[in-house]
């Protein structure tokens, strides 16, 4: 079931398009990281999803619900910037979200106790909250998006501006929600974050689409291959001597030889019909950051629907 699905989606304000004929679908248990620069859309796509506005045109489902404010009670949504009254406890602030929500005692009580425990701040429960860390905050704005036991979270740059320790713990808290099974949908600027986190991406550009499709198969088809020769052989005189598609070749030492993953087909079939022995061959995976910098540099270059045709792996 696609607990988001998105079809042409598109959002304008004024002349400004902000998106543009997005499609998209997020499957139930998946942690989606929502990439881009600023203005990308990101944000836009968020309030959508929220019902805090609405599209253009092109459709939107959120759990099943044209009419996405019917999910609400279904959504956890933690903003970027969340908004506390500073005077109140910590179990105060989420004992009166919990009302507000239908949520009634003693069961209200038993269950925020349950939540302070499990975002780490049952012992600074009767604190105020203007005296909360930048990261215990967080965790409490994340406790208040769990108070309906939601299907899905929505988390906003959650560990933005937090020292590494909070990042940290914001981090553990969302693996834990990931092993829970719940859809968890992470906009942020910590790529590294977010390779760790989160199952598939997207990457938004101008309020378009430009690449998608599962962290594991991006970083993999982003990649270098290294091929490695018998031993007795040297990889460069291999260049010349079968014709080699030099602008492919990454390196070439000893009896190494590195290249570009989009040429493996080709040089493989070169070497195989030269008869080389091979020991391996090898993907050299890159990280999540270093494809979302080749593929926004190309994008930049104006070659992003040919990049994006090509590359697009599990999309959804």
């Amino acid at each position: 079931m696609a607990v988001i699905e998105c079809t042409e989606l598109t959002k304008l304000y004024g002349q400004f398009t902000a998106l543009k004929e997005l499609n998209l679908a997020i499957e139930q248990g998946t942690s989606f990281g929502l990439l881009g620069e600023n203005g990308a859309g990101k944000s836009t796509l968020v309030r959508l999803l929220m019902g805090f506005i609405f599209p253009t045109s092109g459709q939107l489902h959120v759990l099943g619900e044209a009419q996405v404010m019917r999910a609400h009670t279904r959504v956890g949504y933690v903003p970027e910037r969340p908004f506390f009254e500073r005077r109140v406890s910590g179990r105060g602030y989420l004992l009166h979200f919990g009302r507000l929500l239908g949520l009634r005692d003693p069961v209200l009580h038993q269950y925020v106790d349950e939540l302070l425990e499990r975002v780490h701040l049952r012992d600074a429960a009767a604190r105020t909250v203007g005296g909360y860390s930048k990261g215990m905050q967080q965790r409490l704005a994340i406790a208040q998006a769990l108070l309906t036991d939601p299907d899905l979270l929505i988390l906003d740059e959650p560990t933005s501006g937090l020292d590494p320790r909070s990042q940290w713990e914001i981090r553990q808290l969302i693996q834990g929600l990931r092993s829970q099974g719940k859809t968890v949908l992470l906009c942020s600027h910590y790529l590294a974050e977010v390779q760790e986190l989160c199952d598939s991406i997207c990457i938004l550009r101008r309020g378009e689409m430009i690449l998608s499709g599962t962290v594991a198969a991006l970083v993999t088809a982003h990649n270098a291959v290294e091929i490695v020769l018998a031993e007795h052989l040297q990889a460069w005189s291999l260049v010349d001597s079968l014709g080699l598609p030099e602008q492919s070749i990454l390196n070439a030492q000893e009896n190494r030889l590195v290249i570009q993953g989009e040429a493996q087909a080709q040089v493989l079939e070169l070497l195989v019909q030269a008869q080389i022995p091979l020991i391996s061959l090898q993907p050299q995976q890159k990280t999540l950051e270093e494809v979302y910098v080749q593929v926004t540099d190309r994008a930049n270059r104006g070659v992003a629907a040919t990049f994006l045709q090509s590359t697009m792996i599990g999309d959804n």
